[in-house]
């Protein structure tokens, strides 16, 4: 492999049209990936549910143009590429495809699989493409390849460093093969690789195409300059913003394995032009699998500034320049290897939480309420009804978003880090031996302000046909930890968990588990809703009356 430098072999300026036409044209391909992956995946969490992430990055690794899915995704894919040019060096070449599931190399839980290939141009490495995407089995002790209860990386599933998935070309049979066999559903993540793979083709081909319009040189200063411009819109903002320092904290219900809550603390200093986010006064890492790998860490900065800080400009790894991090290793958002990790999007979405209320207390003006974290998760290792074959069901359900000083949360969606969408329940009741009873919005789970939070959401799981092994989690079941307010508003209602047997007999169920449940069982979940915004004395009478009309109080 030959790596040349855009520094030097790029114009130093090209005019602004140019750039933007050429910088849309690189977003466009990572976007037109995306559609790629959707419609060609086999799983309902990837095809359904928009559990994956499409981005370009330069021939160093550095992320440029990014399709908007998942930003827990889309903030650590970087890391990945710079794996791969460690490990493999002069050894890449065209046609070469690399995957990557190493949470302590760059990736993020062990079924968020990254799929990367080199773009050549005359012999010498132009660029990369990437996805990510959520597969909902890579083996392990549990089905779906989750569980809080674990304690290490090695009982979470198959580990991928960087690897070649194919070889100049050519698909790895050995690598499929070692895949197949060591986890519950090969086909369906065996597909999903192949889609990922097909969607990184199509961003090799966007690619070439704007290098041929517009030659190599003036592609790679492109690149360069969408980083620069990320990298200046953020220093900017920053400097519009007065200096001072912040902080906040909040807890999760567990450590994974039914101990003590875990404390994220997040401490914030602006200085002119540069942020420095200081993480050390966190728990230190956890005996269960709430742990979250630097990669995920640093995509939940990446989501936190750019959505108080910069919220119009586009995503890049030119953000990270303007920013300074101190994360102790050994902390729950810095662990050490071989800790586990699978459960770390619960601790994601508590950290965002986090630092944006610490962002909040540096410049008020900027509060809302928080959205839930509760994140509510449900993995089953079920059968397809029609055809037997084992089936691995992954499905998720959202809650409210916190109110702004400008109107209502949102109702019954997936916040902050995350963006899948439920599982609808069409899809759920002909893939797996399952049944939906109830998906509806729980009224009054909203905090209540002069603008009111969203709505949380009430789904119920049927087990059918047979006993199943299921993991479920959540966070907020703790009254102490419900979505908070803001400027007066009040909290949301905490997340509630049930079983109720074949018999009719209900009971409460801890926040996380992984359990066999007979035929017959329901699992009824209700999501927090989000946090009030202002004094619940000033909404409208127009509000309040639609408020009771529609049943949500």
């Amino acid at each position: 492999m030959t790596t040349q430098n855009a520094q030097t072999l790029a114009p130093r300026q090209i005019d602004p049209v140019t750039f933007e036409v050429a910088a849309a044209g690189l977003q466009s391909a990572a976007e037109e990936m995306g559609s790629v992956l959707k419609r060609s995946s086999y799983s309902p969490i990837i095809r359904d549910m928009d559990d994956f992430s499409c981005a370009l990055f330069t021939a160093s690794g550095d992320l440029v143009a990014q399709a908007d899915y998942i930003p827990a995704q889309l903030g650590a894919m970087s890391l990945v590429v710079k794996s791969v040019l460690q490990r493999w060096g002069d050894r890449i070449q065209e046609g070469d495809v690399y995957i990557c599931n190493h949470p302590y190399l760059g990736a993020m839980h062990l079924p968020d699989i990254n799929i990367i290939a080199p773009v050549f141009l005359d012999g010498t490495l132009l660029a990369w493409t990437g996805t990510a995407a959520h597969h909902i089995d890579v083996g392990g002790v549990n089905p779906g390849s989750e569980g809080p209860e674990l304690q290490d990386l090695f009982g979470e599933g198959l580990v991928f460093p960087p690897v070649r998935l194919s070889i100049a070309g050519v698909e790895n049979e050995d690598l499929i093969a070692l895949v197949s066999d060591n986890i519950r559903d090969p086909l369906s993540t065996v597909s999903d690789l192949r889609a990922q793979r097909a969607a990184c083709h199509l961003g090799i081909r966007r690619v070439l195409e704007l290098a041929e319009r517009y030659g190599r040189p003036t592609l790679e200063t492109v690149m360069a300059q969408m980083l620069d411009s990320v990298e200046a819109g953020v220093r900017t903002a920053l400097r519009n913003l007065p200096d001072g320092e912040g902080q906040a904290e909040g807890f999760l219900d567990d450590d994974g394995r039914d101990g003590a809550p875990t404390r994220i603390h997040v401490a914030v200093r602006k200085e002119g032009d540069r942020l420095i986010i200081d993480l050390s006064g966190c728990d230190p890492q956890t005996a269960g699998a709430m742990n979250v790998p630097w990669a995920s860490t640093r995509a939940g900065i990446v989501y936190g500034v750019r959505a108080v800080v910069a919220p119009a400009l586009g995503a890049n790894d030119g953000l990270l320049r303007a920013l300074e991090v101190v994360a102790p290793q050994g902390i729950v958002l810095n662990p050490l290897p071989p800790a586990a990790v699978s459960i770390r999007h619960n601790t994601c979405q508590r950290f965002a939480d986090t630092l944006i209320r610490a962002l909040s207390d540096l410049w008020p003006e900027k509060a809302v309420g928080s959205s839930t974290v509760s994140f509510f998760c449900f993995n089953a290792g079920s059968t397809d009804p029609f055809t037997g074959r084992p089936a691995v069901m992954a499905d998720v359900v959202g809650g409210g978003t916190g109110a702004t000083p400008f109107g209502d949360g949102i109702d019954g969606v997936d916040t902050y880090m995350s963006n899948v969408g439920v599982m609808p329940a069409e899809v759920v009741e002909t893939n797996y031996s399952i049944r939906v009873l109830k998906t509806e919005f729980v009224a009054g789970s909203q905090g209540e302000g002069r603008f009111n939070g969203g709505l949380g959401l009430r789904r119920e799981y049927m087990i059918l046909d047979h006993p199943q092994r299921v993991t479920f989690y959540s966070e907020q079941t703790h009254e102490d930890f419900r979505p908070s307010g803001a400027a007066g508003g009040s909290d949301g209602r905490a997340t509630t968990i049930t079983l109720v047997d074949p018999s009719g007999r209900e009971t409460v169920a801890p926040s996380k588990a992984s359990t066999t449940l007979d035929a017959g069982t329901i699992v009824r979940v209700e999501t927090a809703g989000g946090g009030g915004y202002g004094d619940p004395s000033l909404r409208s009478a127009e509000a309040r009356a639609a408020d009771l009309a529609d049943g949500r109080l």
